[in-house]
């Protein structure tokens, strides 16, 4: 029985790693240690924390020496590496604060990572962090939010209502055909009506004549039309192929236009004064009449 027992421990010490070297890494919120192996370990890690000092028992690992080492850390005050019998470590950290400890072997074995950092406090619920004294700050936050999301829909409707107001101040719409210029049956005189009335008509420019009269140049398919609308609706001229493309074409065909629309105009006038001074000669009064 003996000589197995010694056969064991043999083969235990044969394939137990041995500690070659250590490091000491300070950082602001943790202590890095860091052991080197002659071989990959393979044995079990136990950790057992008391009041001042936590205490990891590394098994299958030697080491010949005992190793003491203040450090200049507020997380680990001193280390102290003690080897012990059966190829036994104890890797001993003192600290005045509650620490959390946390071992990790590299990939190959070859090393041990020993990482202690101050422990955080435990994350409470919901229900035990809200008191009675924080219900009041918690509904006035909720008031506020809904008081933000009441200002900026006010402030979207206000913008939707000042961007038509200031469609229809300069007069940027798109009309129908029907509706742009008809006649009273329905039909249109300025447009085609083989081309299909799902088309729209587009205003590029519009100028006032007077309180009653306005040139407007309308584009409907690929053909821009000049039109005096008011009191009356007049097709002045058709443009193709580009020929008025901007603000400075416009008002050039508009001045070339505009002996026609005062001639017009006066015509319309003198119709009107004919047609009221016909009209009151022809009137008799009754009396005159008996």
């Amino acid at each position: 029985m003996r000589i197995f027992f010694a056969l064991f421990v043999l083969w235990s010490c044969v394939n137990a790693s041995n500690l070659l070297t250590y490091n000491v890494y300070e950082r602001s919120d943790r202590v890095d240690i860091m052991l080197s192996f002659d071989a990959p370990h393979e044995g079990g890690i136990s950790q057992k924390n008391d009041a001042t000092s936590i205490t990891l028992t590394i098994n299958d690992l030697g080491y010949d020496k005992m190793i003491e080492k203040s450090i200049n850390s507020n997380i680990i005050q001193e280390l102290t590496i003690i080897p012990e019998k059966n190829n036994t470590l104890k890797v001993v950290l003192k600290s005045d604060k509650k620490v959390s400890v946390v071992a990790s072997k590299t990939v190959d074995g070859f090393g041990l990572r020993i990482r202690s950092s101050i422990m955080q406090a435990p994350v409470q619920s919901a229900s035990e962090t809200v008191s009675a004294s924080s219900l009041p700050a918690t509904a006035s936050s909720t008031d506020f939010v809904d008081t933000r999301y009441i200002i900026v829909i006010v402030i979207l409707l206000f913008l939707v209502v000042l961007m038509l107001w200031i469609k229809k101040r300069l007069g940027i719409q798109t009309i129908k055909p029907a509706s742009a210029a008809s006649n009273g049956g329905g039909k249109s005189w300025l447009f085609n009506p083989k081309t299909g009335s799902q088309q729209e008509v587009n205003v590029l420019h519009k100028k006032q004549i007077d309180n009653q009269n306005s040139v407007v140049l309308f584009e409907y398919g690929t053909i821009k039309y000049l039109v005096m609308t008011g009191n009356s609706n007049v097709l002045l001229e058709k443009f193709q192929n580009g020929e008025v493309k901007d603000d400075n074409d416009f008002e050039k065909v508009f001045e070339e236009n505009r002996r026609r629309l005062d001639d017009y105009l006066k015509l319309q006038d003198n119709k009107l004064s004919t047609y009221k001074n016909k009209a009151s000669a022809d009137y008799t009064p009754i009396d005159e009449m008996r």
